[in-house]
Parts: C-alpha cells; sequence; structure tokens
C-alpha cells in the first residue's frame, strides 16, 4: 500500500484530477487506482470527501459518489424516538441533515423492516454524522470458587 499526501493548498494553475471512490474505500482508508504503470492501492487514511493529495507527480480530489440510502422524515418526538430505537438497534451507521434521517441501503431487505416509518428509498452522498459514544466500565464477571 502506498501513502498519499493531503495538499492544503494547491500550486497555482495546478491540474486537479478526480478520483471517485465509495464511501466504504474512504472508511477503510484504502483505494485502488489505474495509472499507466499499473494498479497501486493507496493509503487515504484521514482524508475525506474533498481532501485533496499528491501521488506520483499529481494532484487529486478524492470524491465520494452517492449511493442508494433510505430516507425517513421525522415528523414528531414519539416516532423520531422510535426510528432511532429501530435502526439503533440495526446497529446502523445514520446521518441526520434537518428533519430527515439517512441511512445507507446495505440490505435490500431494510425498507421492509422499516415500512412503519414510510421510508423513501433515494441516492445521497452518505456521510455518517450521528455517532452514540459507549462510555463506562466494562463489568468484570469473576467466578468467587476460583
Amino acid at each position: 500500500m502506498e501513502n498519499v499526501v493531503r495538499i492544503t493548498s494547491l500550486p497555482v494553475r495546478e491540474e486537479v484530477r478526480e478520483l471517485v471512490t465509495d464511501r466504504r474505500s474512504i472508511e477503510m482508508g484504502r483505494v485502488k487506482i489505474t495509472l499507466e504503470d499499473g494498479i497501486h492501492v493507496l493509503n487515504i487514511k484521514g482524508l475525506k470527501d474533498g481532501d485533496v493529495f499528491e501521488f506520483k507527480g499529481k494532484y487529486w480530489r478524492l470524491v465520494q459518489r452517492e449511493e442508494k440510502v433510505i430516507r425517513i422524515v421525522l415528523r414528531e418526538p414519539t416516532e423520531s424516538f422510535r426510528v432511532g430505537f429501530a435502526v439503533g438497534n440495526l446497529h446502523m451507521k445514520a446521518m441526520v441533515l434537518g428533519n430527515e434521517l439517512y441511512i445507507p441501503l446495505e440490505n435490500p431487505n431494510l425498507p421492509n423492516l422499516l415500512s412503519q416509518f414510510k421510508p423513501e428509498v433515494t441516492e445521497k452522498k452518505f456521510i455518517p454524522n450521528v455517532e452514540i459514544p459507549i462510555e463506562g466500565e466494562v463489568v468484570q464477571f469473576v467466578d468467587p470458587d476460583h
């Protein structure tokens, strides 16, 4: 795997090529690219959609492609809680924009599982922005006889 260098300021009039990839590749921190000299696997850990990096003397912009997502409009607090509980039980990543919840359509049965919330399948650039940090101590169970 080859490392890339993130660029914070581009030289004037420098050409920037787009490297379009999926969200999972960005989350995993690696992407394949085919150039004249062969296939390269790039270490893009820490980069996100829109970041510019240098590789092999050329500048590239990382572009995350849209994917199929489920959109659920959150109308009132009780329903919003029920949706959050259901999605949380599925351990899904989530993106909230205003009163709209988006989750990736990674399971083709998901619209059926969430049908009571009137999900709509659409395409969107999915960038998770809701995480619930789990804090606290781990309970250790000890056998008192040992």
